[in-house]
């Protein structure tokens, strides 16, 4: 095992997925040393490695280069490829649901004579249960990841060119007790070329993400649809963002409200985590995070409307006989009820918080999705443990405030302690 505190130099880094931000996240780490796979099911798709990258349209970001391109070491859709000889394994450009499935193909092949480093670029949904839950104790490895995706980005060609549309003045990096034991932060601050502030897992999944975001959105929209009749498309937006409508502002207030009084009580439950201390509401975040990207900061309305970042997110539609119809399969639907919504509810449950509107949008979502995860406003349907959630991890407000003792030994991501 090696020593806490002993700090990684580059070395190899392997990307799992292909989805949008991959392209990104290998340009910037090939392009300041780093040798970097993309292990993805798709490898025939990217140019053999070679002259790929992305689309810099955040003048002030990177100062300014507008396109980096780099011949990056290996793609392959082989774990033995690459998981070896990894010094760190990040997984990007895939929704959160299937981190499991990445998982459990790299867990045969990591070496277990030298520490590997797991990320996810999206830390929610909890990502260092899930890593516990698939790895337990094969290999040697610690767990780490950046709680937010550090840049709004898309996909010009796939497996070739990436799109990058702003990134965030900073990004919080997470640990599972916020302390950086391997400080990872440096060679991330490098490779993301923007500041690092330390938090933990814990309050990751609190913080303003997707599920936040994506959910009380969506509800506002298509509260009263049947699931079938189609809309007529110059009747329901385009952009996910920037075609806010009024209801769907006032949903995601509403929801943010609620998650807030989960987290003040959380803060009295579990008071030595430093991340859940900060201002986590939803408005107050996007405006940090992105600053003068957002143009306009009076009102949530106005916040996610005005944000460049946000304005080329389409919404997800299925052309249908008389109109289109809401994609149910598509990530916004299909992940984060289960990777977000879920663990709030079984949070308020802990801490006795009453939440009518997250209620509602989990009712509604397990409709759509013919999936059955709460009952009588109860985590017990038939479905629940397709979700990620505190409880299902045996962790309540003891475990979940233990992860933060402090007492000389290595902690594991399960809240339990281990000798080094």
């Amino acid at each position: 095992m090696s020593q806490l505190g002993s700090k990684v130099s580059k070395g190899f880094l392997t990307i799992c997925g292909g989805g949008n931000s991959t392209l990104i996240t290998a340009a910037l780490a090939k392009s300041v040393g780093w040798d970097v796979a993309i292990l993805t099911r798709r490898p025939e798709e990217f140019n053999g490695g070679k002259n790929i990258g992305f689309i810099n349209n955040d003048k002030g970001y990177l100062g300014g280069q507008e396109k980096i391109l780099v011949d990056i070491d290996c793609v392959t859709r082989n774990a033995a490829d690459c998981i070896p000889q990894s010094t760190m394994v990040m997984i990007a450009g895939l929704p959160v649901h299937l981190n499991k499935v990445v998982l459990n193909k790299i867990k045969d092949h990591l070496n277990k004579d030298r520490l590997t480093h797991i990320g996810s670029i999206c830390s929610y949904g909890g990502f260092d249960w899930i890593v516990q839950e698939c790895l337990g104790d094969t290999g040697n490895y610690s767990i780490f990841g950046t709680q937010l995706i550090p840049y709004c980005c898309g996909t010009k060609e796939y497996g070739k060119l990436g799109d990058l549309f702003g990134a965030k003045d900073f990004v919080r990096f997470c640990t599972v007790d916020g302390k950086d034991r391997y400080d990872l932060k440096e060679a991330w601050t490098e490779i993301l070329r923007m500041p690092l502030y330390d938090t933990d897992f814990l309050t990751s999944i609190l913080f303003p993400n997707n599920p936040v975001i994506h959910a009380p959105i969506l509800y506002g929209l298509f509260a009263e649809w049947d699931g079938v009749t189609p809309y007529d498309p110059k009747e329901v937006p385009e952009y996910v963002y920037r075609d806010l409508r009024t209801r769907s502002g006032a949903c995601l207030q509403a929801l943010d409200d609620e998650v807030q009084l989960i987290v003040q009580e959380l803060r009295k439950a579990i008071p030595k985590s430093e991340g859940l201390k900060e201002n986590l509401e939803l408005g107050h975040n996007i405006v940090a995070n992105y600053g003068d990207l957002v143009r306009n900061t009076n009102g949530m309305d106005a916040i996610f409307m005005s944000n460049l970042a946000y304005a080329h997110h389409k919404l997800p539609y299925i052309q249908v006989d008389g109109g289109v119809v809401p994609d149910v399969r598509h990530k916004f639907f299909e992940t984060d009820l289960p990777f977000g919504l879920i663990a709030f509810k079984d949070f308020a449950l802990m801490v006795g918080v009453e939440t009518p509107l997250l209620d509602e949008i989990i009712y509604w979502n397990q409709r759509l999705l013919g999936v059955e995860y709460m009952v009588d406003g109860k985590l017990t349907g038939k479905d629940i443990l397709q979700c990620s959630y505190a409880s299902k991890h045996g962790l309540g407000l003891q475990e979940l405030a233990a992860v933060y003792e402090d007492d000389g030994r290595e902690l594991k991501s399960n809240g339990m302690l281990s000798e080094l």
